[in-house]
């Protein structure tokens, strides 16, 4: 008698006692669901391991790191179109400007060429106002070569269009 008050229940149905110890979970089942419990390991036993065999899997087709290689290609095309983007207005930019330092050597290159025609025509020019048009036109020849307000400067103070990448520490 003293041996059937020392069994402990099954912990799935209180009523019958049980009989075998789970060595992992340390439970007491009765002999049904013992059994069942066993079936239930394996079963987890067979997830685990399709688990590990998918793993494998993408080990082996080389998805390993997929998503930041794309998170690259998708980095570089945003890069690509934001350059892109400030070069067209650069040279927009760069376009009006010349097209105002055109205007602006017309307008003089006209004044000189009716000042000239002016002094030709009334046969009334000295060595001075000479070598003033001389002077202007040399002035004006270095502007048409480099207008003086348009210069290519990289700005330091704005933010790099392009960042790298960088691994964490471990």
């Amino acid at each position: 008698m003293a041996s059937a008050r020392n069994k402990k229940p099954c912990v799935k149905c209180p009523k019958n006692a049980g009989i075998a110890t789970c060595g992992g979970c340390q439970a007491w089942f009765c002999t049904k669901h013992f059994i069942e419990h066993r079936q239930g390991l394996g079963e987890a036993m067979e997830r685990i391991g399709q688990q590990h065999d998918d793993l494998h899997k993408d080990l082996d087709e080389n998805n390993i790191g997929y998503s930041l290689l794309s998170q690259i290609n998708a980095w570089e095309q945003t890069s690509l179109s934001r350059i892109q983007e400030v070069a067209e207005k650069a040279r927009t930019d760069l376009a009006r400007y010349i097209d105002e330092a055109k205007t602006q050597l017309a307008q003089s290159l006209n004044k000189i060429k009716n000042e000239l025609a002016s002094s030709r025509a009334s046969d009334d020019f000295t060595e001075i106002e000479l070598k003033q048009w001389n002077a202007q036109l040399e002035k004006l020849g270095r502007m048409l070569e480099k207008p003086p307000s348009i210069d290519i400067v990289e700005d330091d103070q704005s933010q790099s269009l392009i960042r790298i990448i960088q691994r964490k520490g471990i």
